[in-house]
């Protein structure tokens, strides 16, 4: 079952986030935040969940486009099911669900980041209908400085 993901998953979504990026020193998922994704119409962060095990998730974005009159374009991170459940149509069901959101609020494109290391899953990207060739992608990541989120 695919389902809009709760404060209470924060620590296996920490863990399966860690598992993406296992060098990044700044992951922390907290639970506040996900309650403020859950309240935002426009980002969606759902996990597959069957027996009350986490096995996946997915993060969208619905941003606005300034070239095609009021339609947006959905952004795709942190696709990620564990490893004993891959092969199982999991993140096929994943990206389904996203992308039918995406057709129902008119989206004009899905772009979707990986990390380059991730082969296995660029070829389940493309057998999804996601061409790799068609952009490319930069980031640049910026300094993570401690902030106290609590007085803010």
């Amino acid at each position: 079952m695919i389902r809009e993901a709760v404060k209470d998953d924060s620590i296996i979504l920490n863990g399966f986030y860690r598992s993406l990026a296992p060098a990044s020193r700044n992951i922390n998922v907290l639970p506040e935040r996900i309650e403020q994704i859950r309240q935002d119409p426009n980002n969606f962060l759902f996990v597959y969940e069957d027996n009350g095990d986490l096995l996946g998730t997915i993060f969208l974005t619905l941003c606005m486009d300034p070239a095609y009159e009021f339609r947006p374009y959905g952004m795709v991170e942190y696709i990620f099911v564990i490893e004993e459940a891959r092969g199982k149509g999991i993140g096929r069901s994943l990206l389904a669900h996203v992308e039918d959101l995406c057709v129902s609020r008119h989206c004009t494109r899905i772009c979707l980041m990986s990390g380059t290391q991730r082969e296995e899953a660029h070829r389940f990207f493309q057998r999804a209908g996601y061409n790799g060739t068609v952009s490319k992608a930069f980031k640049k990541y910026i300094r993570v400085v401690p902030v106290d989120w609590t007085n803010s």
